[in-house]
């Protein structure tokens, strides 16, 4: 299947200057909007900038001549790095020249990171390993004094916010608020007797677990709806199955700009019918997102995926907006572990993959208390969406609803506008 990137959303105009026999030596970039866009992430191909040698590899700096950070993915696990990555800063109506210089790989700089992924799990009693690969099946049941994730599951961050997708059945989604810039995961969830502990959800100075999940998607779980039926993707709770073969966890790459991993499902029984999904997720650095691709093998005529967002605390009106491209669905409550603190909630879904909107019961044994968004796939079977959680403790201004609101609205803008490139 075709791989599309969420979040990015560039025009790319190549010069015929950069074929595989010709280093690309600038890149431009052209913000066509009056907004200012902070942390823009980028994403281009090796193929476009004429990297056709493997000895050299590019650094990218400003007309001042100052770094830009960046880092070169191998996103197929063959060896070889695949995209360049970096994110950057444009003003107003900004046109920037970025220069390229080609170096080798005892050259490369390094960078702070701002994004990461964590999945530690227990591999012997009192020792937690990071994995950067696992799966698990029905089979795989763990007493108390043995659970082995360190977080329930892979948890990501950027310096503004963290995510977790619990591993074991649940498949939905938590929000780890931060206070800190600071990448905190990989100590985060770990007893002093080197046992899994759920110490996250009391307020750190790095911050805490903040949203109160209970029996719904959280933030951008995942299930699947036949009519009025919503069948989740695993399921642990008392008296019922887990409906899926197995569960298979990858990390793609992680680093000073963006951090990407991959969930796979295989064998999720809808009925009859089992499907495959194929979970891409990405996290940007400056962003208070993540995005998500899904690929489906199999849905069966009159399912579709569905998502949401928990809602179960709040007591302000759910919010609907449309921009030119995006459907948004947005929550500013106290959806949150503490009930003095604010935290916004998002759901950015392009048009052609959003169907409808409506809410699940507020009690029941199934996804409750859930506001939720039926997807649709595009011709190559892919659905894609953002999932955005702010929180005031990280910043002030997020306690405002009507700041929430129009920095979503910002975001979709700014989706609806790409920056032009054009690579020289």
């Amino acid at each position: 299947m075709t791989r599309n990137i969420i979040g990015v959303l560039l025009l790319l105009a190549i010069c015929s200057a950069c074929s595989k026999d010709k280093l690309a030596k600038t890149i431009c970039l052209t913000n066509v909007i009056d907004v200012e866009r902070i942390d823009e992430s980028f994403v281009i191909k090796r193929d476009n900038l004429g990297a056709s040698r493997t000895d050299l590899l590019p650094i990218i700096s400003d007309e001042e001549g100052s770094l830009v950070p960046f880092q070169l993915d191998d996103m197929d696990a063959d060896g070889t790095w695949d995209e360049l990555a970096f994110v950057y800063t444009l003003g107003k109506r900004e046109k920037a020249i970025l220069n390229i210089k080609w170096v080798t790989k005892e050259e490369l700089p390094t960078f702070n990171a701002r994004t990461n992924i964590r999945y530690g799990k227990m591999t012997a009693p009192g020792h937690i390993e990071e994995l950067t690969s696992d799966f698990r099946t029905p089979k795989d049941s763990f007493p108390p004094d043995r659970y082995p994730y360190q977080m329930d599951g892979v948890a990501w961050e950027n310096d503004l916010i963290a995510f977790r997708h619990y591993f074991d059945g649940r498949n939905n989604r938590d929000v780890y608020g931060k206070r800190v810039s600071a990448m905190v995961l990989d100590t985060v969830g770990i007893g002093n007797d080197g046992h899994p502990a759920n110490s996250y959800q009391t307020l750190n100075e790095w911050g805490r677990d903040i949203l109160n999940v209970g029996g719904s998607f959280g933030l951008g779980g995942l299930a699947i709806m036949s009519a009025d039926t919503i069948i989740q993707l695993g399921d642990i709770r008392t008296g019922r199955k887990e409906n899926i073969d197995s569960t298979y966890y990858r990390l793609i790459t992680k680093g000073a700009v963006r951090s990407v991993l991959q969930l796979k499902y295989k064998g999720w029984a809808t009925g009859t019918n089992k499907i495959n999904l194929l979970q891409t997720i990405t996290i940007w650095a400056g962003k208070h997102n993540y995005e998500n691709i899904i690929e489906a093998e199999n849905i069966p005529h009159g399912f579709n995926l569905v998502t949401g967002i928990v809602r179960s605390l709040n007591r302000e009106p759910l919010v609907e907006k449309q921009s030119e491209k995006f459907y948004l669905m947005m929550t500013h409550d106290r959806q949150t572990t503490d009930p003095l603190n604010y935290m916004g909630m998002a759901l950015m879904i392009p048009k052609q993959n959003f169907v409808t909107a409506f809410d699940t019961p507020d009690v029941g044994n199934n996804i409750v208390g859930t506001w939720c968004a039926k997807l649709g796939l595009n011709t190559e079977n892919i659905v894609t969406f953002d999932a955005y959680a702010a929180w005031e403790l990280q910043d002030p201004q997020f306690s405002d609803r009507d700041y929430f609101i129009k920095y979503i609205e910002s975001e979709a803008y700014k989706k609806d506008h790409p920056v032009k490139i054009s690579i020289k």
